[in-house]
Parts: structure tokens; C-alpha cells; sequence
């Protein structure tokens, strides 16, 4: 007996000791956290970004978290290992509305923070848990110029050893883009997903000090680029937060080089002065103007700085562009006439011609010098090294400038180099790119003419500007690499090449670019547009490689700073998965996470192998659109009219999942994170949280509820109480990064859960180059049957695969979903996990997608081909951002001897009246887009919208035979993709954006 007691004492002693540890138990739950919100967001001057909080588990730190939240525009991330602790801060995140949006809670031990590196603006560490967390994991999620307060003591990270800015738009004042960052090589992860996803032309970048700045011109060519039009914004370099944006004069085209950033300052030029602007603020705190007569007129048409001091050409009044808004909606594609004076007419009013170049101090705003000409320089051909200003009045002259003395170094007359340079040609088109391009570049020997508006590829001497050679290829994008030029060659052409310096022989070849896209170097690669996504030249290797999601944006290209790669925002929705301003990161160790205390599989509460009975019966919708097929249909009779029975509103207005049902209960998840249970009546049964946004509806099968959260988590619940069964993480480590503002994993569990035959299928990641996870779990145990970790490198040689960009659904006994750009349809075996998909040893991307979870509001469409056992079929088919799309049609059967029309998965190809020649039985002519559609006997459950501009939200039946409306309501809000389900009392579920769930069914009082 004696032993028995001792044995229980110690197993108590052992609980609370692990409970006092791990915050499981807590002797005090309540204990207030001992710090002040105001104070530390006035010692940090962080008012956006990230903020990492750590406090002991079982301190109350909730109002702390919220606060810190409210008070400021902080993204508040917290981890502990303390269960209880991080439902309760869930809990008030929740009911505060900032749960998923502002707060994210993690559930993790505090040896490995699960953020990426260099992402978080400022850390607070409670005193009491300051030991537990080392010095070097703070620092390792901290950015650079980063703060952290460790109890007392205070930590800031350094600058990156070995990065490098992007000061001016093509890297310095050479003109040379190739940058000399030593960190950001590959192989590469996503650091930041951002806004703005779309930009008007034109568009101009630069980068220093933790910052990207980009510069937005004056022609919208799509309305959902209105929003920048003329405006300036500053991003954070290391998580993509905006920091500020200020409106820039309309009027003047800012395509040309007139904008350079240093660590603290952006020095931003324009028709009147140059704005010496705050990096921190955006603030104007002085501007720099040219004294009359000392130039033609104000108006400042190139600028480079160095060594303290601001050089520039100066000129008089040039044309006025047009500022241009857009009515059309969708994404891709514009119109070439882009903006006034592109066809350079007249030398007076040409975009960035001057005569005059002056040198100014920066410390004491003085003039150092100025130098006139009497011929007109074009700005596209002036560039700066080693003390030299080169410049070229075409057809007149080339010469260099002392850039100390502002005299005049050599002037070259001669005819043949003159006539080599030649005019200009005709650019200002998709193929040969922007005529406003800098078609000048220079080494400390050699001086290069190439790009759009060039016919050839001349190579003179820095020296004297004596002609050396020339090539006949000249819309030439070049990158000046050590190794030689790397020259992408133009469209239609006979390919890129890598060219020596003193003889313009072609020492290899490489591919040709896409289009208009400008090249652009990093330490290990070159990088240009590709057929469709983004051609990496390996330099070490001379081989290309694939970054299949993103292409590089028109102007700018890739550019490099700071350490990392940058892409976007777009101004075209040429062949992309990916929008928006995106960042990529050396992946260094980030994926092998040593140290990482959280196991792939996680057993929850109590018996996880014996839970309660839920039947599915007969008519319920237990999986997305009713089925593993993914093609909603019912054998439910509906009647004529319907009546609302109830309105469930949550605590957070966070955009739920659609619904699915099963056994009287209503089951969805939100992109708060949290799964919940209605009855009948629409009250709350249960709810649970995971750890990241749930995007697809949970599955019901066997008494349970599965779900994939953001988080990179498969989760298991008791159907009926809502009981944590286990979880299991398909992601190969803990790593989260910013989307859009919301902190998610890198391989996010976004595209649903699919259970069949006692499995659970589950697919994670968000771009081939991260890795695409996918795996079956044992649906009782969760324990791990296969995994294909692999496919996202589909082809070794060019590196490109299976991008995770779909829901899952089966197809011919194939688990499957959209697989990006490089494969239509992404399929696997479900008993082995093998990729089915053939590789393709290419670099071109064929597909388009944006992928719902991302882009609600451009994948918020679905497409119909239902067949009826009489041959006719039910179509409506919508491009995936809602633009194009048909009218839903009854078609009669097909002809004798024809066959349908192979339909891309993404619907892009979607024009009115795609189909097979197939008479038409009628047609739903009220220009309707639809979000969920469900197929019933004699009836059609339909929700959309109508109305490209207005967008009004509505419920209808729509009978099948006659396609007649014979109800209708409107909707309050928008409703989500697929939002519609089924029960087998005959309840029909809308989901809303809003965050609502609507029940109706048959109105009685009819």
C-alpha cells in the first residue's frame, strides 16, 4: 500500500512539475502579464510589421496580445507550448475580431520559433520566460534593424553579412543590373506574398536600408489597378508590410532613371524638384530645385548619387501624360498605345532629353558644378562609373564627363560609330518592350548600347568611345557578369548568348526571353521571362531553370536587395499562379529546423480510436460540393419557395468555409482558424481551433471531422463533441511567412482534406520551389500511411514540378488537384502516393490559376458540366477571376459521332458560347456569375452574383427543364465558393464572405 501511494505521489509531483512547464497546468492560470502595451510600442517606433510576444505559460497575456494588436498595426505573433494559454488568447483574439486577420497563436515548445528568418519587426519576452528562449533564435526571426526586448535586456540584429541594395532602377549608376548580394542564392523559399497584387504602368523599383520602394505611373490598364495610379509606396523589404505610400505629380512620366534609395533616405525627382523623402515616414523633409538659368527648365531627367553627392541631368518642359483609369474588370492583358510621346518626335519635349548635367552636394545642398551642351542629350543613354559620365546626343556625339571637375573627358564624332549607335528603332510593343528603356551600360572599359529601341549591339571603349565591335542583335537585355555579358536575346530570335568583352565572340548560348521583360543578375543566376513564369540561368552551370508561379514584371524585372529576390506587383495576368509583390529568400537551413520540439503526429484527448456515433445519412453533404468528386448534386425534391430558418453570425466576421452536414449537424471552418459544429436550429454545438486560416470545408466520415488548416496541419475531431482526436503536420518543418498580411505556413494545408476508404489525403505548399507535400493518414489514427515529397521537382533538370493550387478531389481513381502552371492537373495513386503527372523538361508555364485561398475574390467562381443520363448537360463555365464566363445552358445531347471539348481545369480559355456545336435548350441570360451550384431533381440550387461592376449577391432556384427563375432572394453579402450544401432534412446552407451561414427550407407559409 505504502508503495502504491508513493508511486501516486510521485506521478502528481510528475504532472505538475510537467504542467508547470508546458502551461498544460498552471498553479496560476490568472497571473496578469507584468507589461505595458504603450510602453513597449513606444520604445520599439513600431506602429507596422510583425511582433513576436513569448510569456510563461499560465500567465493571462490575452489583454496584452489584443491591445497590442489595437493600439497599433502590428501582426501579433505568439507561440507557447502551454495548451490552455493559447486557447485563451484564441479565445479573446476571436471575440475581438482579430483572430486570423491581426493575431496568430501558435502551438509550439520555444526552442525553434515556427517564423521564418529575418521576418519580425520586434519581439517582447516576458522576464519570467527570458531563459527559455536563446538570444540566437530571436535574432534569427528578427529582420535586420530589428528590436527585441529579452526581460531586460535589449537586442537589435545587424545588416545581413554580405547583402547588397538595389539603389537605383537598374541597380547603380552603370546601369548594370547585377547585383552583388553574397546571401540571397539559391536554392530559394518564400519569404512574403503582399499587396498591392496589381500595378499601372509604369512601374520602377529600388531598394535599400530594409526597404523596397516602388514608384506606380499613370495608366491603369484593368480597374483593379486604379488604386496606385500615381502613387509611391514603401515596403518592408524582409515581410512585405507597406509601411507608407504618398501620391506622386500626375503629369510626368516616371519611367527613366530619377529615383535612388540609401539607407535612410529615397531620392524621388520630378518635373519641379528633387523630394529628399524620410525612409521611416514617407515624409518630405527637404527638396533640392535647380536655380534658373542654369539649365533650360526644371524638370530633372536622370540622377545617380555617389559618394555623397547628386548627380543629374536638367531640362525643360516635356510632354504631359494623360493620367488613365480603368473601367474593365479581370486581370490580364492591355493595349500597346500605352501613353503620349513614346515615339520620341521632337527632341525639345522628348521624355528625359536635357542639355544640362549638374554635380550636388548632399551634405550642404550646393552646387558643385554644372556642364551645358548645346546638342540634346537622351537620358536613356547616360550612365555613371569611376568617374565618368557617358552620354550620347544621337547621331551627334558620345562623351564623358569628369565627374569632379564636371569637364568634359573626350568627345567621339566619328561616323561609323554614330551610324553603328544608330536611331532610334520602333519600340513601345509586347515583344521588343518599353521605348523609355536605358539602353546604355558600362564597365570601367567598355560601353554597351542594347535594348528596345536599338537595332544592333555596339560595344566602345570607355576610354575614348572608340568603336570595337557590334553584333546585329539589338533588342538585347544585358547583364555584365565576370564571366562575360550574359545577353537575353528577344522573342522570335535565335536565342540569348554569353558574350567576351573584347571581341564580342559568343562563348555559349542561352535561351531567348519572353516579350518586352527586362534581365536582371544575382550572385548565382540571371534571371528574364520566361514562356510563361521565370527563366533562371544557373551561371555556374549555364543551365535553366524554372520558377514556374511568377514571371518577372514588365519594367523592373527581378530585382535584388537587401538579400532576397523580389517579383511583381503585376501589371498583366500573363500565365501566372502567383500575384502580387512577392519575395523569395536563400533557404539556407530553414527546413531542416534543428531543434523543433513539435512531432509530424500529435495524439489529442482520451480514447482517439473510439468515438461517437454521427451517421451519414442518405441526401447529407459530408464532403466540399458533396462529394469526393467534387460535382454537386442531390436527389433531394425541393419545393418552389424557401423561407429563411436561420441566421448564424460568429463573434469575428471571419470569411467561413462552405458548409458540409451530416447526422442533423452543419460543419464549416473560417479563416480564423476555428471549426465548428451547428445543430439544426443553427446554434453552436461545438468549436475548435487550429492553428492557421481553414480555406475548404471539413470532411465527415466515420464519426469524425477532418480539416487542413494554413497552419500545415491535418486535423481530427469527434464529430459529435468536437473532441481533438490528433493532428498531423504535412508540412516537413514549422516555417510561417506573411500572405497577404496573414501569417500562414510555408506549405499550408490549403486545398481541403479528401477521406476515402478509411484514408485521409491531404496536399501542402504553396509554389513547386518550396517543396509540395502530400500524404494519406490512417483516418482512425492519423498515423502515416505514404507521403510523395517530391513532386514540386517534377523535373531535376529544370527544376520546376506540381505547385499546390487546388482543392483535392478524385478523378478516374486519381487523387488530384490544379498543379500550377507547368501541369494542368496535378495526380497521384492513391495507394502508393507516385506523381502520375509526366515530367516536362521545360521552361514554360501553359496554365493559369489564382488560387481561391489567396484570391477569394478572383477564384471565387465555379464551372458545371453536368451530364444527365439523357445526354443533355448543364454548363456554365467562369474563368477563374470572373471576367469571361458563359451563360449557364441546358444543352441538348451530343451529335452522333462528335465528342466534348476538352475544357482547361482553370476555365481560362472561357469565352461566351464555348461549347461543342451543341443545340441550345436555353440559356440564363442575366449576365450571372455563379459561386455554387448545386443540380436537383427538376430545380437548380443557385448563388452568385450579377453584374460586373455592381456585383449583387443572390439565392435562386432555377428550374432545370425550362431554366425559368421560380424563387429568388437577394443576399446580404457575397457568397463564398461553392458555399452551398445539402442535408437530408432538406436545410439547405449558404456561407457568406461576411462570415454568415444562412439555413433556408421549405417555406410553410406557402
Amino acid at each position: 500500500m505504502k508503495n502504491q501511494w508513493r508511486s501516486l505521489l510521485i506521478f502528481a509531483l510528475a504532472i505538475i512539475t510537467f504542467g508547470s512547464t508546458t502551461g498544460f497546468l498552471s498553479a496560476d492560470p490568472a497571473a496578469p502579464l507584468p507589461r505595458d502595451v504603450q510602453d513597449d510600442l513606444q520604445w520599439s517606433t513600431a506602429q507596422r510589421g510583425i511582433a513576436v510576444v513569448i510569456a510563461r505559460p499560465g500567465t493571462e497575456v490575452s489583454d496584452y496580445v489584443v491591445n497590442l494588436a489595437k493600439r497599433s498595426k502590428l501582426t501579433v505573433f505568439f507561440q507557447s507550448p502551454g495548451r490552455q494559454q493559447v486557447r485563451r488568447i484564441r479565445e479573446a483574439a476571436s471575440q475581438a475580431g482579430l483572430l486570423g486577420k491581426r493575431i496568430f497563436v501558435e502551438l509550439g515548445s520555444l526552442d525553434r520559433l515556427h517564423l521564418a528568418d529575418n521576418l519580425a519587426d520586434v519581439a517582447f519576452v516576458d522576464e519570467t520566460v527570458a531563459a527559455d528562449v536563446s538570444e540566437k533564435e530571436i535574432l534569427r526571426v528578427l529582420r535586420p534593424g530589428g528590436r527585441a526586448r529579452l526581460g531586460v535586456k535589449e537586442l537589435s540584429k545587424p545588416r545581413l553579412e554580405g547583402s547588397d541594395s538595389w539603389s537605383h532602377p537598374y541597380h547603380g549608376p552603370d546601369n548594370n543590373p547585377q547585383s552583388t548580394d553574397r546571401v540571397a542564392k539559391a536554392p530559394y523559399l518564400t519569404q512574403f506574398i503582399a499587396a498591392p497584387k496589381f500595378s499601372p504602368m509604369p512601374q520602377i523599383s529600388v531598394g535599400a536600408g530594409g526597404r523596397i520602394y516602388r514608384a506606380f505611373g499613370h495608366i491603369a490598364h484593368k480597374a483593379n489597378q486604379n488604386a496606385m495610379l500615381n502613387t509611391l509606396i514603401c515596403a518592408s523589404a524582409y515581410n512585405g508590410t507597406i509601411l507608407w505610400k504618398r501620391p506622386l505629380k500626375p503629369g510626368f512620366m516616371i519611367h527613366r532613371n530619377t529615383m535612388v534609395a540609401t539607407d535612410d533616405h529615397l531620392y524621388m525627382a520630378d518635373n519641379e524638384s528633387c523630394k529628399v523623402i524620410d525612409g521611416a515616414s514617407g515624409k518630405i523633409i527637404s527638396e533640392i530645385s535647380i536655380a534658373k538659368g542654369i539649365a533650360d527648365g526644371p524638370v530633372w531627367k536622370w540622377m545617380a548619387i555617389e559618394k555623397g553627392v547628386l548627380y543629374a541631368l536638367v531640362g525643360a518642359t516635356e510632354i504631359d501624360v494623360t493620367t488613365r483609369k480603368s473601367d474593365n474588370p479581370g486581370l490580364g492583358h492591355w493595349p500597346w498605345g500605352m501613353w503620349q510621346g513614346h515615339d520620341y518626335k521632337n527632341s525639345k519635349t522628348n521624355f528625359g532629353y536635357g542639355r544640362t548635367f549638374v554635380a550636388i552636394d548632399l551634405a550642404t545642398k550646393k552646387l558643385n558644378w554644372s556642364h551645358s551642351e548645346k546638342e540634346y542629350l537622351d537620358s536613356r543613354g547616360v550612365c555613371m562609373r569611376s568617374g565618368k559620365i557617358y552620354y550620347c546626343s544621337p547621331r551627334k556625339f558620345l562623351a564623358a564627363l569628369d565627374t569632379k571637375k564636371g569637364k568634359q573627358a573626350w568627345k567621339n564624332t566619328d561616323k561609323n560609330l554614330l551610324d553603328a549607335i544608330g536611331t532610334n528603332a520602333r519600340a513601345q510593343h509586347y515583344v521588343t518592350g518599353y521605348a523609355t528603356t536605358t539602353y546604355i551600360k558600362c564597365t570601367d572599359d567598355f560601353l554597351f548600347f542594347a535594348g528596345p529601341v536599338r537595332s544592333r549591339l555596339v560595344c566602345a571603349s570607355a576610354r575614348d568611345g572608340q568603336l570595337l565591335w557590334q553584333n546585329p542583335v539589338g533588342n538585347l537585355q544585358l547583364v555584365l557578369r565576370k564571366d562575360g555579358i550574359y545577353a537575353a536575346g528577344p522573342q522570335r530570335s535565335s536565342g540569348g548568348m554569353i558574350l567576351d568583352y573584347a571581341t564580342g565572340k559568343v562563348l555559349k548560348k542561352m535561351p531567348w526571353r519572353r516579350a518586352c521583360t527586362r534581365a536582371t543578375g544575382s550572385i548565382d543566376s540571371v534571371f528574364f521571362r520566361a514562356n510563361g513564369g521565370t527563366v533562371r540561368i544557373d551561371t555556374e552551370s549555364n543551365t535553366a531553370t524554372h520558377i514556374a508561379p511568377m514571371r518577372p514584371p514588365c519594367q523592373d524585372g527581378v530585382i535584388i536587395s537587401d538579400g532576397h529576390l523580389y517579383w511583381g506587383p503585376w501589371m498583366c495576368g500573363c500565365q501566372l499562379s502567383l500575384y502580387g509583390h512577392i519575395s523569395l529568400c536563400a533557404a539556407g537551413d530553414q527546413l531542416a529546423s534543428p531543434g523543433s520540439a513539435s512531432p509530424r503526429h500529435e495524439p489529442g484527448e482520451g480514447d482517439t480510436k473510439t468515438v461517437a456515433a454521427l451517421s451519414v445519412r442518405k441526401n447529407d453533404w459530408p464532403a466540399y460540393q458533396g462529394n469526393n468528386r467534387r460535382m454537386p448534386k442531390t436527389a433531394m425534391a425541393l419545393p418552389d419557395t424557401l423561407g429563411r430558418a436561420w441566421t448564424f453570425t460568429p463573434p469575428s466576421a471571419a470569411m467561413p468555409t462552405a458548409p458540409v452536414t451530416a447526422g442533423g449537424l452543419v460543419f464549416l471552418g473560417d479563416r480564423a482558424g476555428v471549426v465548428r459544429a451547428l445543430d439544426g436550429d443553427g446554434r453552436e454545438v461545438w468549436k475548435a481551433y487550429t492553428g492557421g486560416a481553414v480555406y475548404f470545408p471539413p470532411a465527415v466520415s466515420g464519426g469524425r471531422v477532418y480539416a487542413g488548416s494554413a497552419d500545415g496541419r491535418v486535423y481530427a475531431f469527434e464529430a459529435s463533441t468536437g473532441r481533438r482526436l490528433w493532428s498531423y503536420r504535412v508540412a516537413p518543418t514549422e516555417r510561417w511567412l506573411p500572405v497577404f498580411n496573414r501569417l500562414i505556413s510555408t506549405w499550408p494545408v490549403a486545398g481541403g482534406v479528401l477521406v476515402e476508404n478509411g484514408r485521409v489525403y491531404a496536399a501542402a505548399g504553396i509554389a513547386h520551389y518550396d517543396g509540395t507535400h502530400v500524404v494519406a493518414l490512417d483516418a482512425a489514427t492519423g498515423k502515416l500511411e505514404w507521403q510523395n515529397d517530391s513532386s514540386g521537382t517534377q523535373s531535376a533538370s529544370v527544376q520546376s514540378g506540381v505547385s499546390m493550387q487546388g482543392s483535392l478531389f478524385l478523378d478516374g481513381g486519381q487523387l488530384c488537384f490544379l498543379g500550377g502552371g507547368i501541369y494542368e492537373t496535378a495526380r497521384f495513386d492513391l495507394d502508393s502516393g507516385k506523381c502520375l503527372n509526366q515530367p516536362l523538361e521545360n521552361v514554360s508555364s501553359r496554365y493559369r490559376t489564382a488560387f481561391y485561398p489567396y484570391y477569394p475574390e478572383y477564384g471565387n467562381y465555379v464551372s458545371l458540366d453536368h451530364s444527365f443520363p439523357d445526354g443533355r448537360s448543364l454548363v456554365f463555365d467562369a474563368s477563374y477571376e470572373g471576367n469571361r464566363f458563359t451563360w449557364l445552358t441546358l444543352v441538348a445531347p451530343l451529335p452522333p459521332g462528335s465528342s466534348k471539348v476538352k475544357k482547361d481545369a482553370a476555365r481560362w480559355g472561357t469565352r461566351r458560347g464555348w461549347s461543342e456545336k451543341r443545340k441550345v435548350l436555353w440559356q440564363d441570360k442575366k449576365a450571372r456569375r455563379f459561386s455554387g451550384l448545386i443540380v436537383a431533381p427538376e430545380k437548380i440550387i443557385a448563388t452568385g452574383d450579377a453584374g460586373a461592376r455592381k456585383r449583387a449577391p443572390f439565392f435562386s432556384l432555377i428550374r432545370t427543364e425550362t431554366g425559368e427563375e421560380v424563387w429568388s432572394e437577394p443576399l446580404p453579402s457575397l457568397p463564398v465558393k461553392g458555399g452551398l450544401a445539402i442535408d437530408a432534412d432538406g436545410r439547405i446552407l449558404v456561407s457568406l464572405a461576411s462570415g454568415q451561414v444562412l439555413c433556408y427550407r421549405a417555406d410553410r407559409g406557402n
